[in-house]
C-alpha cells in the first residue's frame, strides 16, 4: 500500500498503534478521533507509517505511528473532490475548482476532513487548505498568478505544494520570498533562490 502526506487513513484497530507521552483523554470521546487518522511527514521503519489524530478544535492533536498492515481504507486529498462540497464553502469551493481547472490538487485539512469522512468538523469562517501536486520545483514559478486568483476567494486559502521526490513547499512563501522552507521526511530545509540550480 502506497501511502502520502496528507492522506487519510482508516485503522482496523486503535491498539496496534505506537505513541509517545500521554494518551490524551480527549482521544476517547471525540467521534473524529475515533480510528481515522492523518498521514503525518516523519521517516519511519519500513512497514509503518507516522499518522495524527485530530480533535474537534486545533489544540487536540496527536501523534502516533502505526503499521501499514493496520489501514483497512485510505482517502487522499483529490478524492474527496468526489464528495459534496460543505454548504459553508460551497461558493469557494467552487470557485477554487475552475482555477484548478487541469491541476492536479486536493483538499486537506478540516474542510477535507469533513468532505472525507462526513464527520463536520469546519465551520464557516475556516481556511481552505489545496493540496497542489507538481513534478518539479520550477513549475511553482509559473503560478503566480493562479496564487492571485484564490485569494480571491470568499475564504482564506492556503496552498500547498507537494513536490515529487523533494517535500512540500507553501506556495506565498515560495513566490513572494528571497528564502523558502521545504518540508521533507527528515525535517525542513531552508534554500534561498538565488542558489538554486535547475536541472531536468
Amino acid at each position: 500500500m502506497e501511502l502520502t502526506v496528507h492522506d487519510l487513513v482508516f485503522l482496523k484497530s486503535m491498539d496496534q498503534i505506537d505513541y509517545f507521552g500521554q494518551y490524551p483523554d480527549w482521544m476517547n470521546e471525540d467521534e473524529m478521533a475515533q480510528s481515522i487518522a492523518v498521514v503525518r511527514r516523519m521517516k519511519v521503519e519500513d512497514g509503518k507509517v507516522a499518522i495524527g489524530f485530530r480533535g474537534d478544535n486545533r489544540s487536540k492533536r496527536f501523534a502516533a505511528i502505526t503499521t501499514i498492515s493496520n489501514i483497512k481504507r485510505v482517502i487522499r486529498p483529490f478524492d474527496v473532490l468526489a464528495n459534496s462540497y460543505p454548504a459553508t464553502h460551497i461558493q469557494s469551493l467552487t470557485y477554487i475548482e475552475k482555477v484548478l481547472d487541469g491541476l492536479k490538487w486536493g483538499i486537506g485539512g478540516s474542510v477535507g476532513f469533513s468532505m472525507a469522512t462526513g464527520i463536520t468538523v469546519c465551520h464557516e469562517n475556516s481556511d481552505i487548505d489545496i493540496i497542489l501536486y507538481c513534478k518539479r520545483l520550477q513549475e511553482l514559478d509559473q503560478l503566480t498568478p493562479l496564487l492571485s486568483q484564490l485569494q480571491k476567494s470568499a475564504h482564506r486559502v492556503d496552498v500547498q505544494v507537494e513536490i515529487l521526490g523533494v517535500g512540500a513547499v507553501v506556495l506565498a512563501d515560495y513566490l513572494n520570498h528571497s528564502s523558502f522552507i521545504v518540508r521533507t521526511s527528515t525535517g525542513p530545509i531552508l534554500l534561498e533562490k538565488e542558489s538554486l540550480i535547475y536541472k531536468g
